[in-house]
């Protein structure tokens, strides 16, 4: 027995995978752009990239909620028993055009990745990214028009009923080709920046989770496999069940993508919550001192501060360099005793690129590997 047959009905598992998919690529995309905004940093090509490609994953899970509404999901003869054989040419033309959406936006997506990786290469590398770019968009473009030229007059790919003559073995090619070079570029695109970030001068723990981060993108290659399986597998005779699961799986390529694509700038905000907790408890620190430095003064005074005052703070000009704090208590009479705290913060460590990398000389901060340019 056909262990894909068990399940009679894959509309609600769809529905919860197709939305689900949406959900996590639209939260990973929104921080992305919050983690932009809150440094500043103009939005680049690949961030729109990645928009427009979210867009069309929203698109497509639209379209393919309207179709489970009229059966798609079911096998293809329980659905015409159902709905009647003139709904099977309306949802088939639905399907195609989201199968021509999905496959674009897995290629904007992957392209969008590379983008970010050209500000960063150098010399051959960056000429191999565009040749990664190039030949990657224009077998998925083929890929993706193959859904409507697979028959001669076009409209016969989703209606059978008109005379014509289709070459579905073609569109299965390919599909299986331009989805088995994209999982291969997927793996390239992932293993690409690790010589680059290994010559980095930073702490190894660090050097290994920024390549780590810039290597998401194996997990969007490994449901590109997947989805090649399905590919595969015969569509004609039951379209509306074998079609929902290749529709399950290229929208979670599109997903994997755009939320390996932001993980590299999510470091950012993570890196920056943890700094400003670090900075809160030291902030702590200095105020417990600070207190204890002014019960302090009052005991080698012998002074008790009059009711309702409290100790005032007051700060230099030039907080920059360093803050001088001085503790006094207004209104009392004697000889007080003032104490000098000086604090300083150590400020991030800049990370230069080795000799060769960074032909210009004047260094790089881990911005340009997770905002893809220096801020």
């Amino acid at each position: 027995m056909d262990p894909h047959n068990d399940v009679p009905n894959l509309g609600p598992n769809l529905m919860i995978g197709l939305w689900l998919c949406c959900s996590l690529a639209c939260a990973f995309l929104s921080l992305r752009l919050y983690c932009k905004f809150k440094r500043h940093v103009s939005l680049q090509y690949d961030d729109y990239l990645l928009i427009i490609s979210w867009i069309a994953q929203l698109v497509c899970s639209v379209l393919v909620s309207i179709n489970v509404a009229v059966g798609f999901g079911k096998h293809t003869k329980d659905a015409v028993a159902e709905y009647g054989p003139g709904n099977q040419v309306v949802v088939t033309l639905r399907e195609t055009i989201v199968g021509f959406l999905l496959t674009m936006a897995i290629s904007w997506s992957k392209t969008s990745f590379a983008v970010t990786l050209l500000r960063i290469m150098r010399g051959k590398m960056k000429l191999f990214l565009w040749v990664i770019i190039i030949s990657m968009n224009i077998l998925m473009t083929v890929g993706a028009l193959s859904l409507f030229l697979q028959c001669s007059p076009v409209a016969k790919s989703w209606d059978e009923a008109i005379p014509g003559v289709c070459w579905h073995d073609f569109n299965m090619v390919a599909g299986m080709f331009s989805s088995a070079y994209s999982a291969l570029m997927d793996f390239v695109l992932a293993l690409l920046p690790w010589p680059l970030i290994w010559h980095l001068k930073m702490k190894t723990k660090e050097r290994i989770g920024v390549a780590v981060a810039m290597s998401m993108g194996m997990c969007a290659g490994a449901t590109a496999i997947v989805k090649c399986y399905y590919l595969q597998r015969p569509h004609g005779e039951d379209f509306f069940y074998e079609g929902g699961n290749l529709v399950m799986w290229g929208s979670a390529e599109v997903a994997t993508t755009i939320m390996a694509a932001s993980i590299p700038v999510l470091r950012v905000l993570v890196r920056d919550m943890r700094e400003s907790v670090a900075w809160a408890r030291n902030a702590g620190s200095v105020r417990g001192a600070l207190r204890s430095l002014g019960r302090r003064s009052r005991m080698i005074s012998g002074q008790t501060p009059f009711a309702g005052q409290q100790p005032q703070i007051l700060r230099s000009e030039n907080d920059q360099e360093n803050d001088k704090t001085v503790l006094s208590w207004a209104g009392s009479g004697g000889i007080t005793r003032t104490q000098e705290v000086h604090i300083s913060f150590n400020t991030r460590d800049i990370v230069h690129f080795d000799d060769g990398l960074d032909p210009d000389g004047l260094g790089h901060n881990m911005d340009i590997l997770e905002f893809g340019r220096a801020v």
